[in-house]
C-alpha cells in the first residue's frame, strides 16, 4: 500500500520540481536583461491599446450610424403623429359636418312632414258658394244657337280656391266624393233651362214650371237642383244654360252654384 501512494505522488513531486526550477531560471533571466522585459510588455501594451481603439472607433462609428437612424426613425415618429393629428382633425370635422348634416336633413324631414300635412289638411278642405252677378240685378243675354257657361262671379267662400270666378269652373283638387247645388230664376214671363256638366257630360237639369204659382201670379220662375259626384283630380264642374234661354239674378242674389268636398277617396 505504501508503495502504490509512492508511485501515486512521485510524478507529481517531479513536476514542481521542474515548475519551481523554471521560474527561478525565469527571475534569473529578468534580474540579467531587465529592460528587455519592459519593452516587451510595453510592446504588448501598446498592441493591445490600438487594437482596442480599433474596436472603439468602430464602436463610435456604428455608434453613430444607429444614433443617425434614431433620428431619423424619431423624426419620421414626430411626421407621423402630425400626419395623424391632422387627419383625426380633419376626420372630426368631418363628423361634425356630418353631424350638422344629418340634423338639417332632419330639420328639412320634418319641415316637408308638415308642409304636407298641411297641404293634405288644406286640400282637404275644398268648399265654395258664389252668386250669379256681382251687384246689381238683371238677365243674362239670350243665346239662340248655343249653350253657354255660367260665370257666378260674386263669391262668398272659396275655401281651397278650387273655383274660378272668371271662368266659372270648378275643378277638383283631389279624388273624392263632393256635393254641388245650384239655384236658377228666370223674370218677366222667360224660361230657362241650366244643367249641371262634369267634364263635358250633362249630369242633372234644373228648369222652371211654367204652371207653377210664383211663375204665373208674381211673374217669377225658379229652379234648383243638387247632385253628389265622385271626381279625379282635374275633373271639373260647372252650370251651363241651354241655348235660346235666359236666367234673372237681383240684389237679393237668387241664382247660386255652390260645392264641397263630403270625402276624399
Amino acid at each position: 500500500m505504501r508503495m502504490k501512494v509512492a508511485l501515486v505522488f512521485l510524478p507529481f513531486l517531479l513536476f514542481s520540481s521542474v515548475s519551481m526550477n523554471q521560474m527561478d531560471s525565469d527571475r534569473k533571466i529578468s534580474a540579467v536583461h531587465p529592460e528587455k522585459n519592459v519593452h516587451t510588455a510595453l510592446a504588448k501594451m501598446a498592441a493591445a491599446l490600438a487594437a482596442l481603439k480599433s474596436k472603439v472607433s468602430v464602436l463610435e462609428q456604428e455608434t453613430e450610424e444607429k444614433g443617425e437612424k434614431l433620428e431619423n426613425v424619431t423624426t419620421w415618429r414626430e411626421q407621423q403623429k402630425d400626419e395623424i393629428s391632422t387627419l383625426k382633425n380633419k376626420i372630426e370635422g368631418q363628423e361634425w359636418k356630418l353631424v350638422q348634416a344629418d340634423a338639417h336633413e332632419k330639420d328639412l324631414i320634418s319641415l316637408v312632414d308638415k308642409l304636407k300635412q298641411q297641404l293634405n289638411v288644406s286640400a282637404n278642405k275644398v268648399a265654395f258658394s258664389a252668386s250669379l252677378l256681382a251687384q246689381g240685378s238683371g238677365s243674362t243675354e239670350r243665346s239662340a244657337f248655343r249653350d253657354t257657361t255660367l260665370v257666378f262671379k260674386r263669391v262668398v267662400t272659396n275655401i281651397g280656391d278650387a273655383y274660378n270666378p272668371q271662368t266659372g269652373v270648378f275643378t277638383a283638387p283631389l279624388r273624392g266624393a263632393y256635393h254641388f247645388q245650384w239655384y236658377i230664376g228666370v223674370n218677366n214671363g222667360g224660361n230657362t233651362i241650366t244643367s249641371l256638366v262634369k267634364n263635358d257630360q250633362q249630369v242633372f237639369t234644373a228648369r222652371n214650371n211654367l204652371d207653377s204659382y210664383e211663375y204665373l201670379i208674381l211673374g217669377f220662375g225658379s229652379a234648383s237642383n243638387g247632385v253628389s259626384l265622385l271626381l279625379e283630380a282635374g275633373d271639373v264642374v260647372f252650370v251651363r244654360l241651354w241655348s235660346g234661354h235666359v236666367i234673372y239674378d237681383d240684389e237679393n242674389h237668387i241664382c247660386t252654384f255652390s260645392g264641397h268636398l263630403l270625402f276624399p277617396m
